[in-house]
């Protein structure tokens, strides 16, 4: 039973990796794009791609990575949004301290600061929300 559930985790492991490096390179862009390109804020820019990213993540990992059909999608996409805006309050007061106090460049700052989530994410989705 333990292998079985040591390769099952594996299993979800590189699909969550997969899906959750997905969901950060489509937030990653839209950032910059936001503050790059249309010229806002960087904080708000990473509000605005945060809204982009939130939807394609959490339709990854219910539906790919943890394969989770059950009738519950309103209260799992509610658990996933609160996992997620808690972390985004989270990241937005990171990336004050990293680019308004200590001066690094933003996009720096929130490529560190998804590392910081990532696993912390995926046992919040593998042992709660998702669970099977």
């Amino acid at each position: 039973m333990k292998l079985i559930l040591s390769k099952q985790i594996i299993q979800k492991w590189i699909l969550y990796v997969a899906g959750g490096g997905t969901a950060a390179l489509i937030d990653l862009l839209f950032l910059y794009i936001f503050t790059d390109i249309v010229g806002l804020h960087y904080l708000v820019s990473t509000i605005l791609s945060f809204c982009i990213a939130f939807l394609y993540g959490f339709l990854f990992q219910k539906y790919i990575t943890f394969k989770s059909n059950a009738g519950n999608f309103h209260k799992q996409m509610g658990l996933f949004f609160i996992f997620q805006i808690v972390w985004l309050g989270i990241n937005a007061g990171l990336l004050w301290i990293f680019v308004d106090q200590l001066h690094f460049y933003y996009l720096y700052a929130a490529v560190f600061n998804k590392g910081l989530i990532f696993i912390r994410n995926f046992l919040m989705n593998y042992f709660y929300n998702f669970k099977s």
